[in-house]
């Protein structure tokens, strides 16, 4: 799998990425972000990190949490943040 970090850091180079209004919370390091740099490498790091799940989901419910919206097919994220708060809200949107 390492092998493919590489090829997606050079993938990513090409990709454009705005500055986010709403920052992303990586999987690597369980923190927000919104810098464009700092959000490619972390996603060329996510292929060969641990999914740091439990940080996330702490971070997440420890701020002024409102509501979660899952994109993509299945219920899995939100499966995980029921398991953490059971008055959690999420959404899910196929896409």
């Amino acid at each position: 799998v390492a092998p493919v970090v590489s090829v997606l850091k050079e993938v990513l180079a090409d990709v454009e990425i705005k500055k986010l209004s709403i920052p992303v919370i990586s999987n690597v390091d369980a923190k927000p972000h919104s810098d464009p740099d700092a959000i490619k490498k972390l996603l060329a790091t996510q292929v060969t990190s641990p999914v740091l799940w439990e940080n996330t989901m702490d971070l997440i419910l420890g701020k002024d949490f409102e509501k979660a919206c899952e994109l993509g097919p299945g219920k899995v994220t939100s499966g995980i943040l029921k398991r953490f708060s059971k008055k959690a809200e999420c959404s899910n949107v196929e896409v």
